[in-house]
């Protein structure tokens, strides 16, 4: 699978999780997802949470089974000011459900590869 600007090889790797068992679930594909537990996941994230993955589908259920993207190349969208491209950096989680940001302090998680001002998207490494 070629991705990106100039194209490559890009490895995929998709977990399979759950969502909680219990509260609300609105979680669209392609938002930022924490680990919430065992295999569980979620996007109702407070700032400076660990992102650990991409969600590749939508769930709105307790419970269910829900794809995630935990290597590869990742677009979030961002909160706030633009994430840093400069081979170290990396983003967590926004207050914001599903978003990411650039870190507070240190580096976050992945390496981020491209920003988009005007779409606010983030391309990440994870």
């Amino acid at each position: 699978m070629a991705f990106g600007d100039i194209g490559g090889v890009v490895t995929e790797l998709i977990v399979t999780c759950t969502t909680p068992a219990e509260g609300d679930v609105a979680i669209n594909k392609g938002d930022a997802v924490k680990l919430a537990g065992d295999y569980t996941v979620t996007n109702a994230t407070d700032a400076e949470d660990v992102v650990f993955g991409q969600a590749m589908a939508d769930a709105s259920e307790n419970g269910v089974a829900i794809p995630v993207k935990v290597r590869g190349v990742c677009a979030f969208a961002y909160t706030g000011s633009a994430p840093d491209v400069n081979g170290a950096a990396g983003v967590a989680a926004s207050a914001t459900a599903g978003a990411v940001k650039a870190p507070a302090s240190g580096n976050g998680k992945g390496i981020n590869l491209k920003v988009d001002t005007a779409a606010a998207t983030v391309h990440v490494l994870l």
